[in-house]
């Protein structure tokens, strides 16, 4: 992969991450009880991990969860995985001489492949639940 391919994955990737918070926001944010737009604000500076697992509390209060746990799972994992590219990966290769073509390089490339990957199926799926849960709790 070019350092500019990097560069677009790696923007993409954290856009993806960024996407599916505010989503989630929403969609925890429609199904609470009271107005949508104040349980949103009141979310504030909620970390992606707590909103999780306020999230899944409230979708499955019902028995009838918009998201599975599967994905609640990977969304735990999506955590750690932003915080990597956020503050992480380039220190892990950058220093290296000629880092691009170094093994470390090459190794981060391919984790990025896949996470980029995986996050763009995952935020077109949470918009998806979004507009569903949109469309369920309108008031």
């Amino acid at each position: 992969m070019t350092f500019e391919q990097f560069k677009i994955y790696h923007s993409e990737t954290i856009m993806y991450c960024q996407c599916i918070e505010h989503d989630l926001k929403w969609i925890y944010s429609y199904m609470h009880k009271g107005d949508q737009y104040e349980n949103f604000e009141k979310l504030g500076k909620t970390t992606l991990g707590a909103l999780v697992k306020k999230l899944k509390e409230l979708d499955n209060s019902d028995g009838n969860p918009f998201i599975s746990n599967d994905d609640y799972n990977f969304l735990k994992q999506m955590t750690e995985k932003r915080n990597y590219w956020c503050h992480q990966c380039c220190i892990d290769f950058v220093y290296e001489k000629n880092f691009l073509s170094s093994k470390e390089y090459e190794k981060i490339c391919n984790k990025l492949q896949r996470d980029h990957d995986r996050l763009e199926r995952v935020s077109d799926s949470v918009e998806k639940v979004r507009l569903k849960a949109v469309e369920a709790y309108k008031r």
